[in-house]
């Protein structure tokens, strides 16, 4: 066969892509129905359909655009709509609406007439449009649709979907009428269009990739790209699906992952609606699976989403709406945080994934390894396995250094899955911490700042108690202290010429020492089991931290580089250095640190503050003294009674004047207790718990203030030379007190024992010669105002009168006229009274009632007031009703109504005293119920169950009639807290309970005997179930009827008896003791409660065993049980009680109150 012939010099080139042009197609003007029928009717001719589809598409623009100012032209869409209807009596599933451009759309298509195609498909998005506004013509808009649906029609919308990739013109409208189509008339069918996704979704994902390329005319760059068509639609059929179609859907990853590849470039308008879409019809959505959830944010969709950080296309002509990076923050803060958005994973705190904290070893084998024996202690140093793995590569890809919203998202995220801390920091190495003043470095120093405070998880994990085995080491430091901070990034930060930069340093380390405080103090908790284990993991983390944190050495010399006037900086310096002394005291002391001349500084600088200064920087000051005197109280070698020519007075006496000129409202509570310690350990006072210490000397000191301020100015030098001399030779004034008691009258046949007075007194006595010989007037009228009002101060606090008015007198011969009288005790116990006290631990010297601590007779008050017992044992109800209960359950997920209390708030109210708030709460409760059945709660069988069966209860109870029990609600209460923990030592006991019938007894408190008379659930867990039926009895005691179910006689006896015989347990801890005791001082406030408890239980008898058992154990429980018994009898029915014991409780009781 011969070769062909060429027809061309260049018929061997390669052919060039034809090139499409568009011509603009004709239109005119519609004016009748008739000739718009004309207009649509079916034609051959491409150029004259084309001309009617446009005339049709500018009738349906000026209908769109000029809303109900057209009513002619929409008479005449109607009568035309109305010509085109097909007839009822059509198969409905053969009905064709607009037969005539359907007819049109199929012709196109044979030989490919592009123009006519995207002609008959925007006319159509068009007119769907416009149905859909107009309620009367929703009918004829739905028989298009379903027309839509039929076999042809869909063959025509793939075949439009499937284009080539150049003919947007196609795609675009086509799927602007997909989308008009699913949700017109709210998504009536969006099911039917999702069922043909075969052709409705065809090509989607590749169709989401089409975006306006190349150079453009400025009209057809703001005409919506294929892309956004394509995910509008997809956005309308995630809001109108069923669950399980969102759950399809949301399964093609080619169509997920197309969704967000070009986030970035999208306008504005449609990166919201994207945002809110996901948010509110998906996420939020709890009838969506959590599968499907999960399918759509996977890590590189939250990195795609987290790119609108940096977003920056215009929206300034669209200022309504609303910022895209505060947009992207607010989804990302919700998706990454909610363990029902999808992907967050339950984690087990500070215990990677591949271990198991509460495996049981071998006792033999842990004695002799320690923590050794732990074959995964070790392993997480240089890689952690993370259950929230997707989290874990979304945190990669964030820089939180450089952008506030990301590091408080990181840090959202590190406080809702605690296991992505370490993981996070071993991963990410891209930025160091070494100290450079720059923004990047100020935002990785505020990012690592916020970490650091993050709070360390309760029990190291999610459970509810600790585990059997410590976390890794490892994995708790980094937690404390993250990677980047090491020990020789820190020492250069602290040791930096910037002051911001050793200050952030600072700040970071306080921190950090007080997390380390926490978490030392959870691995010493008393309730674990392998207590030694425990304790071998807390020596091992501290030496972690000292080895990862600067030395001592160094935040001392740091704290002595900061100037006076860097207050801030030198308070959080001050901080830094009390916590490692309280912290870890043996790294701390090896500084052999002298605090006295930073403490003789503070102090001068108080001394020398201005009434203008701020109030603001005299309270870092004050905190910053209270740090120093901290330091000093564990520094041995601290000189309080040496003077330098640095300061005038002694540090003693320098710190007793900032506190009696303190300004009114600041508050000294540390420096009192400073003062009062150092008074007592160096014998300025006498040395036993019941005596008042300082306060006399404080009230003369500030009743002296008030009256006269220079008086007091004029006394300090006076009173520093005598507190000076009394604390370096005490022994001196005790012999010198020996010889004035036996001047006084009746003291010599008792001795110095009877003689209680403070060794100050005789130091004064003594200086006072030489301020006579001095002849300083000033002086001597001050002290002339100021030594009655001490002594009389003294005498009041229950030191001996007799020597103290030998004292005054041979102190009143020193002045020419001298001295007044001592003021009345009333004066005396009033001025007490107002000095500033702080101590109201019990061992105070302080009281309200009597601040001296002594009777009259010089007896030692051991007792404990009313208020205190009230402030010890009295608790709040925690049924307290709360009606907004009622509506703020119904916007909560169900994780929130069970975790965060309000379930447990709503099911309170059926305690209301209103029947119209119980029949409510009942109705609630019961709405709740099904919403949880209906979730995808892992414990939603047990919860729906109590709440079903509380319900029944309530409706045979009576709900209307009166409140339900209050032990029926408070077990509800206790109970739903028990059941969202499967590992609970209550889960198997309430389990069982639920199961045994749908109505609970009235007349009987739940789960008592199973507590009470059963064996534990599990191994050691008795105390631990004692105290939850302990918590939930309290709950329970309301009323009088709630005290008849305690002491109402059953087969195993009542209630209260065996809830006394209880104490009998030598194990019992005191917690569980004080738990009994609240329980009791409950019933004495309920009417008849103390004289039940007497009559019934003789409660007299009981409480006086119990403080003969602890007498010699802890005298301040003794104490407890005494204010008890005296709460139970002024509260009782005295005369019946009287009668009932033959006088017997009246001569206990009121024998024990004489003594």
């Amino acid at each position: 066969m011969g070769k062909r012939n060429s027809h061309g010099d260049f018929a061997g080139g390669p052919r060039k892509r034809q090139r499409i042009v568009h011509e603009a197609p004709t239109s005119e003007d519609v004016h009748t129905s008739r000739q718009l029928r004309q207009l649509l009717a079916f034609d051959s001719d491409g150029v004259r359909a084309r001309h009617g589809l446009q005339s049709f598409k500018l009738f349906l623009d000026e209908l769109l655009a000029g809303g109900d100012s057209h009513p002619d032209r929409l008479q005449i869409l109607r009568e035309y709509l109305d010509s085109t209807t097909p007839s009822e009596s059509e198969d409905e599933g053969s009905r064709v609406y607009l037969s005539d451009i359907m007819q049109t759309w199929s012709h196109a298509s044979q030989p490919s007439n592009d123009n006519v195609i995207s002609a008959v498909v925007v006319a159509l998005a068009l007119l769907l449009k416009l149905l859909s506004q107009k309620l009367e013509l929703v009918p004829v808009g739905l028989g298009i649709c379903r027309t839509l649906l039929q076999k042809r029609q869909l063959e025509l919308i793939s075949r439009a979907l499937s284009a080539d990739k150049g003919k947007a013109f196609i795609i675009s409208p086509t799927l602007r009428l997909l989308k008009e189509a699913i949700s017109f008339d709210g998504g009536a069918v969006a099911k039917p269009i999702f069922r043909a996704r075969a052709f409705t979704l065809k090509s989607l994902a590749r169709n989401m990739g089409i975006v306006h390329i190349g150079e453009q005319d400025e009209e057809a760059a703001k005409r919506p790209s294929a892309r956004t068509n394509a995910v509008l639609f997809l956005l309308n059929a995630l809001k109108f699906l069923h669950p399980e179609a969102k759950k399809e859907l949301l399964s093609q990853r080619d169509v997920v992952s197309a969704l967000t590849r070009d986030l970035k470039q999208d306008p504005p308008y449609l990166v919201i609606q994207l945002l809110d879409t996901l948010r509110d019809y998906v996420l939020l959505d709890d009838k969506v699976p959590r599968e499907a959830k999960s399918s759509l944010l996977g890590a590189a969709t939250l990195i795609r989403i987290s790119s609108l950080y940096y977003y920056r296309q215009n929206t300034s002509t669209e200022p309504s709406l609303p910022s895209i990076p505060d947009k992207a923050h607010d989804f990302l803060m919700n998706a990454c945080t909610t363990p029902s958005c999808g992907v967050l994973r339950q984690d087990m705190g500070l215990y990677p994934r591949e271990t198991d904290p509460d495996a049981t070893l071998p006792t033999a084998e842990l004695e002799e390894l320690g923590l050794e024996a732990i074959v995964w202690m070790k392993r997480f140093k240089t890689e952690v396995p993370v259950r929230n793995y997707v989290l874990s590569n979304f945190l990669q890809n964030l820089r939180p250094w450089s952008s506030t919203k990301q590091s408080e998202l990181v840090t959202a995220i590190f406080k809702a899955a605690p296991e992505l801390v370490a993981d996070f920091f071993i991963n990410n190495k891209s930025f160091t911490f070494e100290p450079k003043l720059s923004t990047t470095w100020i935002g990785y120093a505020a990012f690592l700042f916020n970490a650091v405070m993050l709070p360390i998880p309760d029990y190291f994990c999610r459970g509810s108690g600790f585990s059997e085995l410590p976390p890794p080491t490892s994995i708790v430091i980094d937690n404390i202290l993250p990677l980047p901070l090491n020990q020789k990034v820190l020492v250069r930060c602290l040791a930096h010429k910037s002051k911001m930069v050793s200050f952030f340093a600072t700040r970071i380390l306080v921190l950090a020492v007080q997390k380390l405080d926490t978490a030392v103090r959870m691995h010493q908790d008393l309730s674990h089991f392998n207590k030694s284990l425990w304790a071998e993991a807390a020596r091992r983390l501290v030496d972690e931290f000292c080895q990862r944190s600067p030395s001592i050495i160094d935040m001392i010399n740091s704290y002595r580089s900061i100037s006076e006037d860097d207050i801030l900086h030198r308070e959080a310096a001050s901080h830094l250095l009390r916590l490692c002394y309280e912290v870890i005291p043996q790294v701390a002391l090896m500084a052999k640190f002298d605090v006295s001349p930073f403490l003789e500084t503070a102090l001068r600088r108080l001394a020398k503050r201005e009434q203008s200064e701020d109030p603001k920087d005299i309270a870092l000051s004050l905190k910053q003294l209270e740090n120093l005197l901290a330091i000093a109280g564990y520094s041995p070698g601290m000189r309080w009674f040496s003077t330098s020519d640095s300061i005038t007075f002694s540090p003693f006496t320098a710190l007793l004047r900032v506190y009696v000129e303190a300004p009114h409202g600041v508050a000294l509570t540390k420096v009192w207790r400073v003062l009062d310690f150092v008074a007592m350990e160096h014998q300025l006072v006498p040395a036993y718990t019941a005596h008042p210490g300082l306060l006399p000397l404080l009230g003369a000191l500030q009743s002296l203030n008030k009256s006269s301020a220079k008086s007091v100015l004029e006394i300090w030098p006076f009173l520093d030379k005598c507190l000076t001399r009394c604390a370096t030779a005490p022994i001196k004034y005790l012999e010198m007190m020996q010889t004035i008691i036996q001047e006084a009258p009746g003291l010599p046949s008792q001795g110095i024992s009877a003689a209680v007075i403070s060794p100050i007194t005789f130091a004064i006595l003594e200086q006072l010669p030489f301020a006579e010989k001095a002849a300083n007037q000033g002086v001597l009228r001050a002290l002339k105002k100021f030594l009655p009002t001490f002594i009389g101060l003294l005498v009041a606090a229950g030191e001996s009168r007799p020597l103290l008015e030998v004292a005054l007198s041979k102190m009143s011969a020193h002045f020419t006229k001298g001295l007044d009288g001592l003021p009345s005790t009333e004066a005396a116990y009033e001025l007490l009274a107002e000095v500033k006290h702080v101590d109201q631990s019990g061992d105070s010297a302080a009281k309200k009632t009597n601040p001296l601590g002594r009777s009259r007779e010089g007896q030692t008050i051991t007792h404990i007031d009313d208020e205190e017992l009230q402030e010890v044992l009295d608790i709040t109800d925690s049924l307290s009703v709360d009606n907004s209960a009622l509506t703020k359950w119904a916007s909560k997920t169900v994780d929130e109504l069970v975790d965060e209390g309000y379930a447990v708030s709503l099911i309170s109210l059926l305690v209301s005293e209103h029947a119209s708030i119980r029949k409510e709460a009942l109705i609630n409760i019961l709405k709740m119920a099904a919403k949880i059945k209906q979730s995808e709660y892992d414990e939603k069988e047990q919860v729906w169950l109590l709440l079903s069966e509380l319900a029944e209860t309530a409706k045979g109870g009576g709900v209307g009639d009166g409140p339900l029990p209050s032990p029926v609600v408070a077990f509800a209460c206790h109970a739903v807290r028990m059941l969202k923990d499967p590992l609970s030592v209550l889960y198997p006991k309430i389990n069982g309970f639920l199961t045994r019938g749908p109505v609970w007894s009235l007349d009987r408190l739940p789960l008592v005997d199973e507590v009470l008379a059963e064996d534990p659930s599990a191994v050691d867990s008795y105390y631990a179930q004692l105290s939850w039926l302990l918590s939930y009895l309290l709950d329970s005691l309301r009323t009088d009827q709630d005290l008849e179910l305690f002491h109402k006689k059953r087969a195993n006896g009542p209630l209260l008896e065996r809830l006394l015989a209880l104490a009998g347990n030598s194990y019992m801890r005191l917690p569980l003791r004080i738990q009994l005791l609240k329980l009791l001082y409950r019933a004495t406030g309920i009417k008849g409660g103390s004289t039940t408890l007497t009559t019934r239980f003789g409660i007299v008898s009981w409480l006086e065993a119990q403080v003969a058992w602890c007498q010699d154990r802890d005298g301040r429980e003794a104490r407890l049980y005494e204010a008890l018994r005296r709460r139970v009898w002024e509260t009782c029915d005295r005369e019946r009680v009287g009668e009932w014991s033959r006088k017997g409780a009246v001569v206990v009781v009121e024998g024990e109150n004489e003594t």
